[in-house]
């Protein structure tokens, strides 16, 4: 995926998001609560459709409120109740993740223009959502937000969430393509440091290309959510450019224009440029790439 689509895509998400927060505080009535939200599409290589934002919630409401208070959706009814079938979104142009287009080697295009809807690229395509990294059982019309719950939507468009992590063998889908990455503390941090104001920080934006990349594995999530939670309590300075490691260094030298800086990763389908700005944000904050999670 081209590095500055991207980062386009988050400028442009954020403007949609924060748009829809502010017609929510409008309302005369008190919050409940709050929910983190955020809608993903790194399964077709253009990151979010929604950035991580906090959303609140009143007495009575359901998932999908929350959920229309931070997008614009088209919904149907299912006879258990409405499903969203598709969100407003800019189509900036596929570039499927290898793992991906190992398996989906024909791909076709979207069905109406400005949504990402099911049925788009695949038969097999859609909307799943997770509610503190779990996936959810139950329609987003029935789901009952919680304050502190972090709800994230994410585009499939393999085995019906196979290509989320989603483990469809047992009633003869498809198996998992990958272990599913826990995303909930990282989605809830980005949200926190916009609010905080931090959103324009270069640990913020390392760490918010993390989590628009399809291939970040868990430790590399866990490892910016670390940071962006020390930035947010002024645990590490502002900046991870300024803090001076031998590491740093490394990945400064690795971010130099370079004649092929726009090619991508053979293994990943990540720009180089992508993966050592993630090494700056993280040997910045002081954290080891090496350290092990359980």
């Amino acid at each position: 995926m081209n590095f500055r689509r991207i980062v386009s895509a988050v400028a442009a998400a954020a403007v949609a998001a924060g748009a829809a927060s502010f017609c929510a505080f409008a309302e005369d009535e008190a919050p409940a609560g709050y929910v983190y939200f955020m809608a993903d599409k790194s399964t077709i290589g253009q990151g979010f459709t929604v950035t991580p934002t906090k959303v609140p919630f009143f007495e009575g409401d359901t998932g999908l409120d929350v959920v229309e208070r931070a997008a614009e959706v088209l919904t149907e009814d299912s006879g258990y109740g409405a499903y969203i079938t598709a969100f407003a979104d800019e189509d900036l142009g596929s570039e499927l993740p290898a793992a991906i287009a190992e398996v989906c080697p024909e791909m076709s295009g979207r069905t109406a223009e400005g949504y990402l809807s099911a049925m788009d690229y695949t038969a097999e395509s859609g909307w799943s959502y997770f509610v503190n990294d779990e996936y959810a059982m139950v329609g987003i019309a029935d789901y009952v937000p919680a304050d502190g719950d972090v709800m994230s939507f994410e585009f499939t468009v393999y085995g019906y969430g196979a290509d989320l992590g989603i483990d469809n063998s047992s009633w003869g889908g498809s198996a998992a393509l990958k272990s599913q990455t826990n995303k909930a503390e990282l989605i809830k941090a980005c949200a926190d440091a916009i609010e905080a104001g931090k959103d324009d920080d270069y640990i913020f934006t390392g760490a918010m290309e993390i989590l628009a990349i399809y291939e970040s594995t868990q430790e590399e999530i866990d490892n910016a959510a670390d940071s962006v939670t020390k930035l947010i309590n002024g645990e590490i300075s502002d900046g991870a450019s300024s803090i001076e490691t031998d590491e740093t260094a490394t990945a400064e030298a690795a971010l130099e224009p370079a004649e092929d800086a726009d090619k991508g990763s053979p293994a990943t389908g990540v720009e180089g440029v992508a993966v050592a700005f993630a090494v700056v944000l993280l040997a910045g904050a002081g954290i080891a790439l090496g350290k092990k999670h359980n």
